[in-house]
């Protein structure tokens, strides 16, 4: 408290005379004449509160020469005051501590160090301004707070704060303050602290740093006292398996180490106590679950703090690895000694080790026959040079390398191809690689084939289109082909083409062996022919190449009884190749499939020439022939709609553009317009056809809808009235049925136009409970005798619609005469 009130002292009569001085500066007047010192009373009053100034004024003097003595002594006063002034300007002026004054809160007055530290040119700058424009805005608070403190205790300390320079630099900085009381001025006095506080950050990080590389630290670091533990750091938490620093602080460290090691203990400890320190060394502990681990541990004392600092690794796992490691190298040892395939060791170009399985690959009796033996004298001369800048980019480089293809010379002089992969390894130092080497004589012979394997097919690539197009070619010209001789000489005609030869022959051999050359050369070689009748043409197989001495032949199929045999009078290199050969055989197969096809088409035409004999058609002949027409028809229609319908619009319209556009003369305009309406009936009528031959939509909209528009198109064209009944059909037909129900109405539509001479028809379209659909038609025209039409015109319409009936299992009853119209009853079941 005492130092406090003296240092307070001292800074009031230091500020004073500041104070003074720096006010007679801003008058530019000297101390005698200032404004701001009154008369010298006021000047005593105002020196007497100071301790280096202790004379009182007198009021009233009392003697002439005491007022003598008083202006003497306050004369004396003046030069000490305008001394100690002086000398107090010139600390202000060469201090370098800035210094600023102010009165209400703007500045007054600053020292030249703080101009230069504030960055300004002048005084001039800085006085007048407010004292809170050197202040960021985050301290002005801070600072009004601190003024007022001033202001209640007539000084502040040191306090940081942070100052803007004109320049717009921030400088930490220090700030002292006191305040005068009498003139109700404050000074300021800064300390620059910039560089001091980033030394406190500086060395603030580096504490944090080096906290956070202890409490990081893989490695444990504990600090004991006394043989106590202060500390522990989480790596060292987590090797005694604690949960935490409170569960083993206060225990000696020395207390972990297991019994079998208590020696090492007497020797660290003594250790330590000569040396400072404890050299590494593997012991165990026993963490607080009883766990035995291996570590390594080292101590260093300090005796600055008297504590010993111990740093312990945990090396269980390592130790553990290490072990493996051991035993992974036994076992990779007897696995390399037994493996199939060779390997080597070498160093500086010259083997270390080699397995059994090299040894054998290279032909020599003991590893004593190549340790120390420069690798390329095992290697053959043409690839020498290979295989040395091989293996000094090996022993370079790190990884595996392959080397491809090379060739070794074995102790009994003969010569093998390998390929190796070598890769450097750590051992014994740099410049060793350890390379597997494959025997690869045979595999390379085996490549080679396959590369002139390879390079057939390649050549061969035009012959595999070229067969493919034989076959596209073949099978095309199949269509439409009804005769056997048609289909043997197009056969033998296209073996001739792809095989390049003329000796191709086509045979019929019959049960007696008697061969008849039907198709191409009739020279047949002898050897052909004998095998042939050796193996019995009838146990040929079908569709097989056989070849012989003299050629080749296969059998197609048997026909009328007889084997027809392919006959290939020469041994053709074609034939050799697999290729030709499946596609002679392929050929083969479609030409045998047209024999089943002629025999079982034959079949049916004897069958229904048995069956016109007795005058009846098969049911099931009846349908097949009926769907065979409606097949047509649709052909016939999509064809004629396609092709000829299509033309005619085209001519049409190019027709009418001819006659829109250009000058014709009149004659011919009307030639050409009588030509243009030819055209628009031909149009007419082909969609007319098209729409009989095959009724559009017909599935899609029923039976019903489809014979309205029937109806409706043939009253345009009829000259009688068509009355359509349809009632309770509600079964769901099928589609034969209901074409073959549509096919007859058409029928007697065109009977009615044809013959009757009606003016009017009726039809009915019902159904009843017995799944019976009937089909009533009824005219008023001339009639006719149904037995006689029936007979005489089996082929015309009545007999047609009768047949047509019986194809769908239903019944049909004609009742008519003469003069008195026709009436048609029919009944299908609908099932």
């Amino acid at each position: 408290m005492g130092l406090n009130y003296i240092m307070l002292s001292l800074l009031e009569q230091f500020f004073n005379v500041v104070i003074v001085y720096m006010l007679c500066q801003c008058c530019s007047k000297s101390i005698g004449y200032c404004r701001h010192m009154g008369s010298a009373e006021r000047k005593c009053n105002f020196l007497v509160k100071r301790r280096h100034f202790r004379y009182k004024s007198k009021v009233k003097p009392q003697q002439p020469s005491d007022c003598h003595e008083e202006q003497e002594d306050i004369s004396f006063f003046e030069r000490e005051f305008k001394e100690s002034l002086e000398r107090y300007g010139r600390l202000i002026d060469l201090s370098p501590q800035p210094m600023i004054v102010q009165n209400n809160e703007r500045i007054i007055f600053i020292n030249p160090a703080g101009v230069k530290w504030f960055g300004a040119s002048s005084q001039a700058e800085l006085i007048g301004r407010p004292i809170y424009d050197i202040l960021p805005p985050h301290e002005i608070h801070k600072a009004r707070k601190r003024m007022d403190h001033i202001v209640t205790h007539k000084y502040g300390q040191a306090i940081e704060y942070d100052i803007v320079t004109l320049k717009g630099q921030l400088i930490e900085a220090e700030v002292t303050g006191i305040y005068d009381e009498h003139t109700g001025y404050t000074i300021h006095i800064f300390y620059d602290i910039s560089e001091r506080k980033k030394m406190e950050r500086a060395f603030k990080e580096s504490m944090e740093r080096y906290r956070r590389l202890v409490e990081l630290s893989p490695i444990a670091i504990a600090v004991s006292k006394d043989e106590q533990l202060i500390y522990l750091n989480p790596s060292g938490i987590r090797i005694v398996g604690a949960s935490g620093l409170q569960d083993i602080v206060g225990t000696s460290p020395w207390s972990w180490v297991v019994e079998e090691d208590r020696d090492w203990v007497k020797v660290a400890r003594k250790e330590l106590l000569e040396n400072g320190y404890v050299s590494p060394k593997e012991v165990k502990i026993k963490r607080i679950n009883g766990e035995i681990i291996d570590i390594v541990a080292s101590a260093i004392y300090d005796n600055q703090s008297g504590t010993v600092e111990i740093v312990m690794e945990d090396i269980t796992e390592r130790k553990q690895v290490a072990q493996a490691l051991m035993d992974s190298e036994q076992l990779n040892r007897q696995l390399i000694e037994i493996s199939p395939v060779a390997m080597l060791l070498h160093k500086n170009f010259k083997y270390t080790y080699v397995n059994p399985k090299a040894l054998s690959l290279l032909g020599a009796s003991e590893p004593d026959d190549l340790m120390g033996r420069p690798i390329l004298d095992m290697i053959h001369t043409d690839s020498k040079a290979l295989v040395m800048d091989y293996i000094n980019t090996v022993y370079q480089e790190q990884g595996a390398i392959q080397l491809g293809e090379h060739r070794i010379m074995r102790f009994d002089g003969s010569v093998i191809d390998v390929e190796a992969v070598s890769a450097s390894v750590p051992f014994k130092g740099a410049g060793t690689a350890v390379t597997i080497v494959r025997d690869i004589t045979e595999q390379k012979r085996v490549e080679e084939d396959r590369k002139y394997a390879e390079d057939m097919i390649r050549e061969s690539e035009d012959r595999y289109f070229r067969l493919q197009m034989s076959l596209d070619q073949f099978s095309s010209d199949l269509f439409g082909m009804v005769k056997v001789e048609d289909l043997n000489s197009r056969f033998v005609r296209e073996v001739c083409q792809v095989i390049s030869t003329d000796r191709v022959s086509f045979i019929e051999v019959d049960r007696n062996s008697n061969v008849t050359v039907t198709h191409g050369n009739h020279q047949i070689p002898q050897y052909i022919l004998e095998t042939i009748l050796e193996q019995c043409a009838e146990n040929l197989p079908l569709c097989e190449m056989i070849d012989t001495l003299d050629g080749h032949f296969v059998k197609i199929g048997e026909i009328h009884g007889k084997s027809c045999i392919l006959c290939v009078g020469e041994n053709s290199p074609f034939l050799l190749i697999q290729a030709t050969k499946v596609w002679l055989e392929t050929i083969s197969r479609y030409v045998s499939v047209l024999y089943d096809n002629f025999r079982a088409i034959e079949d049916l035409t004897r069958e229904l020439e048995q069956f016109a004999s007795q005058q009846t058609t098969p049911v099931w002949l009846l349908r097949f022939m009926f769907q065979l027409s409606e097949n047509e028809r649709k052909h016939l229609a999509q064809d004629l709609h396609d092709a000829a319908l299509q033309e005619q619009i085209i001519w049409y319209r190019r027709l009418d553009q001819l006659i829109s556009e250009r000058n014709i003369p009149k004659d011919s305009l009307q030639e050409l317009e009588c030509i243009k309406q030819g055209l628009l009936d031909v149009i007419y009528q082909i969609r007319i056809t098209c729409n009989e031959l095959r009724p559009p939509l017909l599935k899609e909209v029923g039976l019903e809808r489809s014979l309205e528009a029937l109806f409706e198109f043939t009253q345009l064209r009829s000259d009688y009235a068509i009355r359509f009944d349809c009632m309770d059909v509600s079964h769901d037909l099928n589609d034969d049925l209901i074409i073959g129900l549509y096919r007859i109405v058409q029928e007697m539509l065109a009977n009615a136009s044809k013959h009757s001479n009606a003016t009017q028809v009726i039809i009915k379209l019902y159904s009843d409970d017995l799944d019976m659909i009937h089909l009533n038609y009824e005219d008023n025209g001339i009639g006719m005798n149904v037995m006689e039409k029936i007979s005489i015109f089996g082929s015309m319409g009545v007999y047609g619609i009768k047949e047509r009936v019986r194809s769908m299992d239903g019944e049909i009853e004609f009742v008519s005469s003469p003069h008195n119209g026709l009436s048609i009853l029919i009944s299908v079941p609908i099932s």
